[in-house]
């Protein structure tokens, strides 16, 4: 057997899979220390769309603005994007934080729904109105072979194919 071949049925296998997720969010989860929490959100989770109404997240985190973040593509996975690092691409992220006890709760739940979903943290550093931020991006833990979408905005990609949640 080649390296690649091994390597092609490794990605297919079911429990190569879960080991690979396992081992990312092994990695990937740190207790956040503090008393907020601060995510760039590009998909799903951005004001108006589908798991941001699900979660309340306008009446349940702070909106601290929308950002452009470089060095990450964003890639159509279907019903949800994932973002991968690529130092030619940028991503438009909306910044919320997440403090106090019930806003921490909501925090957890989306870490949870993130990591085991095929996903880990990256920490960022990003500029929203002239303030700097430290926060953290859900980024896919393996690079997508899917359609990226090139102006990096999952809202508009929704708006564009008609898909608007």
């Amino acid at each position: 057997m080649t390296q690649g071949t091994d390597k092609a049925l490794y990605g297919k296998a079911l429990y190569g899979r879960i080991f690979h997720r396992n081992i990312c969010w092994q990695r990937s989860y740190e207790r956040v220390e503090g008393e907020e929490i601060i995510m760039a959100l590009y998909g799903s989770l951005r004001d108006g769309l589908h798991n941001s109404r699900r979660l309340n997240l306008p009446n349940r985190s702070d909106f601290l603005g929308i950002t452009i973040i470089k060095g990450y593509a964003l890639y159509s996975l279907g019903a949800y994007p994932a973002v991968y690092p690529d130092e030619n691409s940028s991503v438009v992220a909306e910044v919320r934080r997440f403090s106090g006890k019930q806003q921490l709760e909501v925090a957890k739940s989306i870490d949870y729904m993130e990591l085991f979903g095929g996903y880990h943290r990256e920490y960022i550093d990003l500029e929203i109105e002239q303030q700097k931020l430290r926060s953290f991006i859900y980024v896919y833990d393996e690079k997508p072979e899917t359609e990226v979408i090139k102006h990096g905005d999952w809202a508009r990609y929704l708006k564009e194919k008609g898909l608007s949640e």
